[in-house]
């Protein structure tokens, strides 16, 4: 493999090439923050769009156990508290 002579000797960067370099990077970022200024958009939009799908089905879940009657191990209380039925005379 042949390597590049710019990146394996190590010299300093005059002021004008340090001035490229940075006018480069500037450039790069200025341009990546347009893309991320779009991609958060997108993600807050889609992270609203989930909490109100969960707010929805809360919603839909509460409803359905309020229009829901108790069943009948529910109205008679804990299993503990309701008298035994098939209780033996002595």
């Amino acid at each position: 493999m042949i390597e590049n002579a710019e990146f394996t000797e190590e010299r300093e960067l005059t002021p004008e090439e340090i001035k490229a370099k940075t006018e480069e990077m500037l450039n790069f970022y200025k341009e990546q923050i347009d893309f991320m200024k779009v991609q958060l958009e997108f993600e807050s939009l889609s992270a609203d769009i989930e909490e109100n799908r969960l707010k929805r089905m809360v919603a839909m879940i509460r409803q359905a156990q309020l229009n829901t009657p108790p069943s009948n191990e529910e109205a008679e209380g804990p299993t503990e508290e309701r008298p035994k039925k098939n209780l033996k005379k002595v």
